[in-house]
C-alpha cells in the first residue's frame, strides 16, 4: 500500500471502543455491485449477536460524521469483475485502509466469476491484489437468493472471529493455520 497524505483520513480497526454483543461490517462496493442486497441478507440472518451493516462506495469515509461512527470490526471489498471500474475503486481505496485489517478483518468478494465472456478483470488481477494484501476472496454472486446468503454466512462466520465472538479462534490463529497448510 502507499502512503496517504492526511493519516487521519485512513480507516482503523481499534480506534473505537468495541459495542458490546454488536459487530459492524463495512461492505465497500461501486454503485450497482449489489452491496445493498447484500446488507440485507446479512442483516437477515438471525444471530445471537447483533450486526450493523454500512455501506460505502469508496474511502476515505468522510470525516464529518467519525463522532457517530461505530469501530469497523470487518471490512469487505466488493468487486464486479465484469466492471473494472469496480475494481479500479477498490484499488484506489486500499490505501485509505489501516495494515492491521488484513490479519483476518478483511476481504475480497468476487463477483460475477461465472460471466467469463464479459469479465474485465481477470481472476489473476485480482488473486494477485488479494495475496499482496493477505486477505481472502469469497466468490459468487447476488443473482438468487441463496447465493447472496450463501456469501452472507460466509461474511458473518469471518466477521465472528475477528469481533471475538467465536470462542478459542482469532484471526491469528486462521492465518498461522493458513500459513502451516501452505508450508506442508
Amino acid at each position: 500500500m502507499t502512503e496517504v497524505e492526511n493519516e487521519s483520513l485512513v480507516l482503523k480497526p481499534f480506534d473505537k471502543l468495541p459495542l458490546l454483543h454488536t459487530a459492524t461490517i463495512l461492505l465497500i462496493g461501486s454503485e450497482g455491485v449489489g452491496k445493498h442486497d447484500l446488507a440485507k441478507s446479512i442483516v437477515g440472518i438471525d444471530t445471537d449477536v447483533s450486526y450493523q451493516v454500512r455501506t460505502t462506495v469508496r474511502l476515505p469515509l468522510p470525516s464529518i460524521k467519525e463522532t457517530s461512527r461505530p469501530r469497523i470490526d470487518f471490512v469487505c471489498f466488493i468487486v464486479d469483475l465484469t466492471n473494472k471500474e469496480s475494481f479500479n475503486n477498490i484499488e484506489e481505496s486500499l490505501k485509505y485502509i489501516d495494515g492491521r485489517y488484513f490479519l483476518g478483518r478483511a476481504c475480497f468478494v468476487a463477483l460475477k466469476v461465472k460471466n467469463n465472456a464479459s469479465r474485465c478483470v481477470h481472476l489473476e488481477v485480482l488473486t494477485s491484489l488479494a495475496d499482496h494484501c493477505g486477505v481472502p476472496i469469497l466468490y459468487g454472486g447476488l443473482e438468487t437468493d441463496a447465493e447472496s446468503m450463501t456469501l452472507a454466512r460466509q461474511i458473518l462466520t469471518m466477521t465472528e472471529i475477528a469481533a471475538g465472538f467465536k470462542k478459542n479462534v482469532s484471526p491469528a490463529l486462521i492465518d498461522a493455520t493458513k500459513i502451516a497448510f501452505n508450508l506442508l
